[in-house]
């Protein structure tokens, strides 16, 4: 049911924190800018090279640093409390506590140009700080949670351009940064290209999307521009911690020459049908495509060439098939397949298994033989695109074909977007929650821009987040296969395990899920006068209001259930309320809770006395126990994230 107006985007480009952006961005943070074919857009990000590591064993990866600047085995900062910023005795987090007499930035001793970069940032509440790409253009880190109307001071800014929404969390939880950075290009001593952000995401939301910085950011620590500088945190403003600081450079690029075509047809192809039959039409290629071809299906073709790599040492091919589907059907050797040979050595076997598929191999810097080989055979079906990337030693992901013009199919999608308009809006559909398709969820957006997503049959919480509503492409694009709704903000993953359980005694497994109607009764939900929906169910006949609504400030989300039962019965002395389930839950000074890795707080409401963080099956369960008086019962708590 929906009782508002519901606003229904069609948008061409995708926009960046659509379903479809989210599918394409491991392609935009490896440079791939041209993912329109379905093949290449389903280059799995498994298929990438992993980046490196900036070890924080000790700072032997940075310049000199002043004495701000330490290492700890974790940082922590209190939600309330204005530049606190603390660390444990260790390594692997980078603490900057800047002081009148020390407030140096840091600098890697080693430089860059076109960088692809990610990392943790923790910043305590009102702490401002930044780093800097090449040392000259700047990425704002600040403390932007509950900002409305963002500013170029405000998390994810890059050099006066204000990011397009406020994707941050509250202070003293870590957030995740990634950068797509694309260096200047000079020729000589002339500037012919800008630099330029490809993406800049902020916990897991495009926030900048290829956009140009003209000049090197005016406080930045070197002036003047260059191809080359080293990657710098800022060090004279606000405290901030920093982890797990990983990034890929690129320099240089794999060129094919002297290609040549081969192309082949029959009744049943198969890998070995270019070996033994004669080509019925072959010559000079300039790129590798199917454009070639004269028909749809029941042909082979073959690419045989030289192939330059500018650095020695381990290149990963992927090869993609864009007529191999997902199920038995349309896949298998009988489908199609392909080989990718390198000085007459076996690289990329494809035997039609999956659409992709990838493989590793040692190259050193020079001229190579090169030979690739595919075949289709299934009929009515007129995609026939072909997909093969490289990458390498500072060698960014690059496509060695071009997209073949007969696939109209493969344009992108016009991704389905739903966002509330003056009240809120319920959704029903599936949605993914982990590796689990829940069946029975609903979706409900607040104008405020907090929403969460809830799974009627188990009474529990899937996601929370803040932002933008939901892509509802999979849901009614063609046939809808997936009807998945998606989350279109920055969103924090929760268990999804019920609510309220009954338990034995105080060390009895909490359950995964609820298995049995008559443990959990869905009574439906009823709207208040602003739109609100609140769940109804009974379990083993205590009746359950969950009312769950944003605060009025759209920083927190609060959950209070009322709890009515008949007087008397044993078995309510049983129940209990999950707040929380991570890996590890603390308690903090405040009295709030921390949950996981600093990934949210649980603040305590009425009705809620202390609870327990017992620890079950390798995780920490934070839990109380529904006290009732008189058959009634009500609790409260507020997620903030």
């Amino acid at each position: 049911m929906v009782r508002s107006r519901v606003t229904t985007v069609f948008l061409l480009p995708p926009p960046a924190s659509s379903h479809v952006m989210r599918r394409l961005l491991p392609f935009i943070l490896a440079g791939v800018l041209s993912t329109t074919g379905e093949a290449q857009a389903n280059v799995s990000p498994s298929m990438d090279l992993p980046h490196q590591t900036l070890s924080l064993a000790n700072l032997t990866g940075f310049q000199p640093a002043s004495a701000n600047w330490k290492l700890a085995r974790n940082a922590s900062a209190e939600r309330s409390r204005s530049l606190a910023l603390t660390g444990e005795a260790g390594t692997g987090v980078l603490i900057n506590s800047p002081t009148r007499g020390a407030a140096g930035h840091l600098s890697t001793n080693w430089e860059h140009g076109d960088l692809d970069l990610s990392f943790d940032v923790l910043l305590p509440k009102g702490s401002s700080s930044g780093v800097f790409l090449m040392g000259r253009y700047e990425v704002q880190l600040s403390d932007s949670w509950g900002v409305r109307a963002p500013t170029v001071a405000d998390l994810g800014a890059v050099d006066g351009l204000v990011p397009r929404q406020n994707a941050s969390r509250a202070p003293g939880l870590w957030q995740h940064v990634d950068l797509a950075f694309r260096a200047p290009k000079f020729v000589g001593q002339r500037k012919v290209a800008n630099a330029r952000f490809v993406a800049v995401m902020v916990n897991n939301v495009v926030v900048h999307e290829n956009v140009e910085v003209p000049s090197p950011t005016r406080t930045a620590p070197l002036q003047g521009e260059g191809a080359n500088g080293p990657l710098v945190f800022e060090g004279d403003r606000g405290p901030m911690a920093v982890r797990n600081i990983r990034y890929k450079r690129y320099s240089g690029a794999v060129t094919l020459a002297g290609l040549r075509y081969h192309v082949f047809e029959g009744e049943t192809m198969d890998s070995s049908y270019v070996t033994t039959h004669a080509a019925v039409r072959e010559g000079d290629a300039v790129a590798i495509s199917t454009d070639l071809l004269t028909v749809q299906d029941k042909f082979a073709m073959s690419y045989d060439g030289s192939m330059r790599v500018p650095t020695t040492g381990r290149y990963r091919f992927a090869m993609g098939l864009g007529w191999i589907g997902g199920d038995s059907a349309t896949r298998g050797p009988r489908i199609g397949g392909g080989r990718l040979t390198i000085d007459d050595k076996p690289v990329v076997l494809h035997a039609g298994a999956e659409r992709n598929s990838f493989a590793d191999v040692d190259l050193d810097a020079g001229q190579h033989a090169f030979r690739l080989t595919f075949y289709k055979n299934r009929p009515s079906f007129n995609r026939r695109d072909i997909a093969v990337w490289v990458e390498g030693p500072e060698v960014e992901r690059q496509a060695l074909h071009v997209e073949s013009g007969p696939n109209a199919s493969s344009a992108p999608i016009n991704p389905i977007v739903v966002e509330p308009q003056m009240e809120p809006v319920m959704l029903r559909s599936f949605v993914r929650h982990r590796d689990t398709k829940r069946v029975i969820a609903m979706s409900v957006a607040d104008p405020l821009g907090v929403h969460y997503s809830y799974d009627l049959a188990q009474g529990a919480l899937l996601f929370v987040w803040r932002g933008p509503f939901l892509e509802t492409t999979q849901m009614w694009h063609e046939r809808g296969e997936a009807q998945t709704a998606d989350p279109r903000g920055s969103t924090v993953v929760l268990p999804g395990t019920p609510a309220l359980a009954f338990l034995v005694d105080a060390n009895a497994a909490w359950p995964d899920s609820v298995v049995d109607d008559r443990e959990l009764r869905r009574d439906g939900y009823q709207l208040d006068k602003t739109g609100h929906p609140t769940f109804l169910f009974h379990m083993r006949g205590v009746a359950v209001e969950d009312d769950i609504r944003p605060a009025a400030d759209g920083l927190s989300l609060r959950r209070t259930l009322r709890l009515r039962a008949p007087a008397g019965p044993e078995e309510i002395r049983r129940l209990h309320l999950q707040l929380a389930k991570a890996d590890h839950i603390t308690r903090e000074r405040d009295g709030s809770y921390v949950v996981g890795d600093r990934s949210f707080y649980i603040a305590l409401g009425s009705g809620v006395g202390r609870p327990v963080i017992r620890r079950q099956n390798g995780q920490d369960e934070l839990i109380v126990p529904v006290r009732f008086n008189r058959g009634e019962a009500g609790i409260s708590y507020s997620i903030l994230w």
